[in-house]
C-alpha cells in the first residue's frame, strides 16, 4: 500500500526477480513495488522470500525382520521414496552380513538411503537371517542280515549329504547283543552325521 500527500490514490505496480539457489529446489524471490503518483513521482520498496528445502524423502515401510532356511538366500524387497519437492529422489542401499552361531547361519541387513537434488536424505532397513536347522540325510544302509560263524560282521560306510554344510561329519557306535549261545550275537553300528551348525541324523 502507498500514500502521498498530493495524490489520494497513487498507482501501485510490481515485478518479481527470481534467483536460484544452491539446489535445484531452492530459491529467492524478491518483489519490489513501484507507487507512482499522478505527477510521475516514484518509490520503490522490495520484499524477498526464500524458498528451502531441508526436507529428507520419505521411504515407504519395508518388511520387518524375517528369517529363513537355509540353502535359501536373503531376497530384499525394493524401497521406494516420495519427496516434497523432488519427484525422483535417488535411492542407493548397502549390505552388511554378520555371522551367526555357526558357518551356515548369517544375517544381512540392507540399508537403503533416499536423497534429494538438494542433498536431503533419508535411511530404511530390512533385516533377514538365514538359519539352518535341519539335520544331513544319511544314505540308505543295506537292511540286516545274518551270517555264518566264524565270520566278522563286515559293515558299510555310511554317506551323508546336507542342504548347507558340504561336509558333514560321520560318526558311528556299535551296539552287540547276546545271541542264544555263546558263539551267536548281533551287532548294530549306529551312524550318526552332524552338520556344522549341529543338527544331526542317525
Amino acid at each position: 500500500t502507498a500514500t502521498d500527500a498530493c495524490d489520494s490514490s497513487p498507482s501501485l505496480t510490481f515485478t518479481n526477480a527470481t534467483s536460484a539457489g544452491t539446489c535445484a529446489q531452492e530459491y529467492s524471490v524478491t518483489r519490489t513495488w513501484t507507487a507512482t503518483d499522478a505527477c510521475g513521482n516514484s518509490s520503490t520498496s522490495s520484499q524477498t522470500i526464500s524458498v528451502e528445502d531441508n526436507t529428507a524423502p520419505v521411504i515407504a515401510s519395508l518388511p520387518a525382520a524375517s528369517t529363513i532356511e537355509c540353502p535359501a538366500a536373503p531376497a530384499f524387497a525394493t524401497a521406494s521414496a516420495t519427496d516434497a519437492c523432488d519427484s525422483s529422489p535417488s535411492l542407493s542401499f548397502t549390505d552388511a552380513t554378520s555371522a551367526g552361531t555357526c558357518a551356515q547361519e548369517y544375517s544381512v541387513t540392507r540399508t537403503w538411503t533416499a536423497t534429494d537434488a538438494c542433498g536431503n536424505s533419508s535411511t530404511s532397513s530390512q533385516t533377514i537371517s538365514v538359519e539352518d536347522n535341519t539335520a544331513p540325510v544319511i544314505a540308505s544302509l543295506p537292511a540286516p542280515s545274518t551270517i555264518e560263524c566264524p565270520s566278522s560282521p563286515s559293515f558299510a560306510t555310511a554317506t551323508a549329504s546336507d542342504a548347507c554344510d558340504s561336509s558333514p561329519t560321520l560318526t558311528f557306535a556299535d551296539a552287540t547283543s547276546a545271541g542264544t549261545c555263546a558263539q551267536e550275537y548281533s551287532v548294530t553300528r549306529t551312524w550318526t552325521a552332524t552338520d556344522a551348525c549341529g543338527n544331526s541324523s542317525t
